[in-house]
């Protein structure tokens, strides 16, 4: 991704200026990972913020049980991080498939904050919908079935475009939709049986909405 590729996004991201966009390009580090990487550990004192701009980020904990769960999920036009200042990461961050994203220091970002309101009304519009969408997960765990929250979670990450490119690991998905392994491999199998989707190893893709969002029970 070219800077003024970069730029370009983040005037989206922010709702801002191209102008106001290149202050905050240029207070961020673009930085890949792999899948499985992890970019903070629990316990670790968090200092940074990360925008994403490709792939998707889990935070993960370790439950009472001993058994790995999934605290929350952040994709392209998300942001992650300790804000508005440092403070102990409470889960693991661990990198879904891959990941793409500017990385800033959380007192880089607020003092860009105080000199830049504009990129403040954008923040603000951006963690609404974050917590919005943190609402919707919490309320699919109480009220749907465990491959109802699979299919949730294929429809969420599919996006608008309704494809997932590379295809979503079978484990990540259902942790993802607090199920097991199994779960999520039988719910997926059962939607190639019946044509919803199509996979192979370049991605996997939705070929009717309207019947996998019918499954969403």
């Amino acid at each position: 991704m070219t800077a003024s590729d970069r730029i370009a996004t983040l005037a989206s991201f922010f709702s801002c200026s191209p102008e106001e966009a290149a202050k905050v390009d240029a207070a961020t580090r673009l930085v890949h990972y792999r899948h499985k990487d992890i970019l903070a550990h629990q316990g670790d004192l968090g200092a940074k913020l990360w925008i994403v701009l490709a792939g998707r980020a889990q935070l993960q904990i370790i439950g009472m049980d001993g058994q790995t769960k999934l605290l929350a999920s952040h994709g392209p036009g998300e942001l992650f991080g300790a804000f508005p200042n440092e403070r102990i990461v409470i889960s693991d961050v661990v990198v879904h498939n891959r990941l793409s994203v500017l990385e800033i220091a959380t007192a880089n970002m607020t003092r860009l904050l105080q000199e830049e309101a504009r990129i403040g009304n954008g923040l603000s519009r951006i963690l609404g919908r974050q917590y919005n969408a943190l609402l919707d997960r919490m309320a699919a765990r109480i009220t749907l079935t465990a491959n109802g929250r699979v299919y949730a979670e294929l429809l969420h990450e599919a996006g608008a475009q309704g494809t997932i490119s590379p295809p979503p690991v079978i484990a990540a998905l259902a942790l993802s939709a607090q199920t097991t392994r199994e779960t999520g491999s039988r719910a997926i199998n059962a939607l190639e049986r019946r044509g919803i989707i199509r996979r192979d190893d370049e991605q996997l893709e939705i070929l009717s909405r309207n019947l996998l969002e019918e499954l969403v029970i």
